[in-house]
C-alpha cells in the first residue's frame, strides 16, 4: 500500500464519502485512491476555492467533516478566501493539500504552505513520515471535529509515494472526541428560571446551534410557560414560523414591529447563538435587557456585544430543564404576551411604492414563498440583495435557509449551494445569488450539470454591484463605475447544459421555481430586479430613515 492509499483509506474510515477538489500533480495519488474506494464519490470543481466552499457547505448540511483536496502552491493559494470563510463559520473542514518535497530544486510552485495556513487562520497538520501517516490523518480530523475549524493536511509528494509497510490498524478520530455536556448544573438552571420569573418582557433568541425540531419544541414550550417572545438569528431564520409570538430575525434584518418590541425587552435568553454584531445591531438592539447565553461550548469565544451570563449546555436539554423548574414552582406567566404586544404585532404594515425600473424585490420574494415545496433548502449569497430574501421570503414546512455570509465575501453562493445539494440530494435545492457574485464562479454551473445535481438558481440581477451602487449614490459618486450591461444568464445556463427563463413580472417566479425543481437539473431564473430599490437595512444604515419593514408571517399571509 502506498502512503497516499493509506491516506485515502483513513479518510473513508473517518466517515467521509463525498470528496470535493481539483486534481494536480501533487495530489493525483490521493485523488485517484479516493476515487477507487467503494462508496466514495469525487466531485471535481472547476476552481479550488469553490471546492473548499463545497466541502464546507457539505459539512454544514450533513453535520460531518467536509473534505476537499487540492494540489500544491497555486492550487492551495486559490483557496484562501474559502478557508477564512470556513474559519469564520466555525466549520469542520479538512483540506488535503499536496506539497513540494523538502529540498526540491524545482521551486516554481513552491511556497511555505504552513505560513500560508497561518495567514488564513487555518490549522496545519504535516504528514511527517510514512510511518506516522495514520496518526497525522487522525490528528487533522480530530482538530477539525473538536475545534470546528478548517485544517490543512499537508502531504509532501515524496512521502506520498513511499510504501506503508505496517498492518492496517486505524482508529478514527471519533473514538477520541469528548462527549458534549448536555444539561448545565442545577444552580445554573435555577438562575435562568429566576431571571425568567422576574422578567416582565422576556425574549428568547435561537441560533444555528438550536436549529433542530427537538430543540425548537423545547424552546417553544419554555417560552410559552414564561410568556416570552421568540426570535432567531439570521442562520436560524424561520425556526419559529407559525408561532403567534414569533418576531422573526433579530438585529439588522428585524421588522419594524420586532425592532420596537426587542428594544423594550428586559431579559434576553439565547440558545445556540453568538449574539454577535449583526444580531444585536452593534449591541444596541436590547438597550434595557440583561442577557444570558446557553451554548454547547465550554465558554464563549468572547464577551461579545452584550456582556452577560454564559451557561454551557445543550439547547434542548437546558430549555427542558428550565421549563421543568418553572413547572415545579407552578409558575406560568403572561410576561411579554400582552394586549399591547398583540396590537404591535397585528398593526397594518407599511406600504411601498412599486418600482418602475425592474421587478419589485419585495413582491418577488412574496411570490417565491408560494412556490417552495416542503423541505426546500434555500441557499443565499451575500450582497445588498440578501436582505430581501432574509426579510420577505417565507419558508415552507420543513424548509431551511442558509447564507454564505460569514466572511462577507461575494462569489461563495454557487459553490455553497453545490455542497448542500450533494449533502441533501433528497431535498429540493434553490440558490438565490447576485449577478455579480454568480459571475465570479460561473464555471461551476457546469459542475452542477456534470454531477447531475438538482439546483434552481434565482439570479438577483440588478446589473451591478448593488451594495456599492447604493453607497456610491449616497456619496454623490458616479454609479456607472459599479454597473454593467447584463449578460443573458438563461443562454449561459443552456450553454452549460441546463435551462432557464427570464422573468417578465414578479408572479412568474412561482411557475419558474416549480418548473426548475421539477426539471431535476440546472435551471436558472433571470430576475431583473429594480436597481434603485433600496433594502430596509440600507434605508436605516445609509439613508437614516425609519424602519418600515413588515413582520414576516407564514405563507398564508405572505402574499398580499
Amino acid at each position: 500500500m502506498k502512503v497516499y492509499e493509506a491516506v485515502a483509506a483513513a479518510v473513508v474510515a473517518e466517515g467521509c464519502d463525498s470528496i470535493f477538489g481539483l486534481v494536480g500533480d501533487a495530489n493525483l495519488g490521493v485523488w485517484t485512491a479516493l476515487g477507487a474506494m467503494p462508496g466514495v464519490t469525487l466531485y471535481a470543481a472547476r476552481h479550488e476555492a469553490a471546492a473548499v466552499t463545497m466541502a464546507e457547505a457539505h459539512a454544514r448540511t450533513t453535520g460531518g467533516v467536509g473534505v476537499a483536496t487540492v494540489t500544491r502552491g497555486p492550487g492551495l493559494t486559490h483557496t484562501a478566501t474559502s478557508l477564512i470563510a470556513a474559519y469564520k463559520g466555525h466549520s469542520p473542514v479538512v483540506v488535503i493539500a499536496g506539497d513540494t518535497p523538502a529540498g526540491s530544486k524545482n521551486s516554481h510552485q513552491d511556497i511555505d504552505q504552513r505560513k500560508f495556513a497561518e495567514g488564513c487562520n487555518t490549522r496545519f497538520q504535516q504528514l511527517n513520515s510514512a510511518d506516522s501517516v495514520l496518526e497525522d490523518v487522525r490528528e487533522a480530523f480530530y482538530i477539525a471535529r473538536v475545534h470546528r475549524c478548517p485544517v490543512i493536511l499537508n502531504l509532501p509528494a515524496d512521502i506520498q509515494e513511499k510504501t506503508y509497510d505496517w498492518d492496517w490498524d486505524y482508529t478514527p478520530s471519533t473514538a477520541f472526541v469528548p462527549a458534549r455536556v448536555q444539561a448545565p448544573d442545577a444552580a445554573a438552571i435555577r438562575d435562568l428560571a429566576d431571571a425568567l420569573a422576574a422578567a416582565e418582557r422576556p425574549v428568547i433568541i435561537a441560533g444555528r446551534g438550536a436549529r433542530n425540531p427537538e430543540a425548537r419544541d423545547a424552546i417553544v414550550a419554555l417560552a410559552d410557560r414564561a410568556g416570552a417572545l421568540l426570535a432567531t438569528t439570521l442562520l436560524a431564520k424561520g425556526l419559529f414560523a407559525g408561532h403567534p409570538y414569533d418576531l422573526g430575525i433579530s438585529g439588522a434584518f428585524a421588522s419594524a414591529p420586532s425592532e420596537h418590541l426587542l428594544a423594550d425587552a428586559d431579559f434576553v435568553l439565547s440558545f445556540g447563538a453568538d449574539l454577535g454584531y449583526h444580531t444585536t445591531e452593534g449591541g444596541l438592539m436590547f438597550p434595557n435587557a440583561s442577557v444570558a447565553r446557553v451554548d454547547i461550548k465550554a465558554a464563549a469565544d468572547g464577551i461579545t456585544m452584550l456582556p452577560g451570563r454564559f451557561v454551557q449546555g445543550d439547547a434542548r436539554a437546558t430549555a427542558t430543564a428550565v421549563r421543568e423548574e418553572l413547572e415545579l414552582r407552578q409558575l406560568t406567566r403572561a410576561g411579554y404576551r400582552s394586549a399591547g404586544t398583540d396590537g404591535i404585532l397585528t398593526a397594518a404594515p407599511a406600504t411601498f411604492e412599486k418600482p418602475d425600473d425592474g421587478l419589485d424585490p419585495r413582491q418577488l420574494m412574496r411570490h417565491m414563498s408560494a412556490a417552495l415545496p416542503p423541505q426546500t433548502r434555500v441557499t443565499c449569497g451575500i450582497g445588498h440583495f440578501f436582505a430581501f430574501p432574509a426579510m420577505y421570503l417565507a419558508l415552507p414546512d420543513g424548509g431551511e435557509m442558509q447564507f454564505s455570509h460569514h466572511f462577507g465575501a461575494i462569489g461563495q453562493g454557487l459553490a455553497y449551494a453545490i455542497g448542500s445539494c450533494v449533502g441533501a440530494r433528497n431535498r429540493p435545492n434553490v440558490l438565490i445569488e447576485g449577478d455579480g457574485s454568480l459571475l465570479q464562479h460561473l464555471q461551476e454551473l457546469e459542475t452542477v450539470v456534470r454531477e447531475g445535481l438538482q439546483l434552481t438558481v434565482v439570479v438577483w440581477n440588478d446589473a451591478g454591484y448593488g451594495a456599492e451602487v447604493h453607497k456610491m449614490r449616497v456619496k454623490g459618486m458616479n454609479t456607472s463605475f459599479a454597473q454593467w450591461t447584463s449578460p443573458d444568464f438563461v443562454a449561459l445556463a443552456r450553454a452549460f447544459g441546463g435551462d432557464g427563463v427570464r422573468l417578465e413580472d414578479e408572479a412568474q417566479i412561482e411557475d419558474a421555481v416549480r418548473t426548475g425543481i421539477r426539471s431535476g437539473g440546472l435551471y436558472v431564473i433571470d430576475a431583473r430586479v429594480s436597481p434603485t430599490t433600496v433594502s430596509d437595512p440600507y434605508h436605516k444604515l445609509h439613508l437614516g430613515r425609519e424602519n418600515r419593514a413588515p413582520l414576516l408571517r407564514p405563507l398564508a399571509q405572505a402574499i398580499g
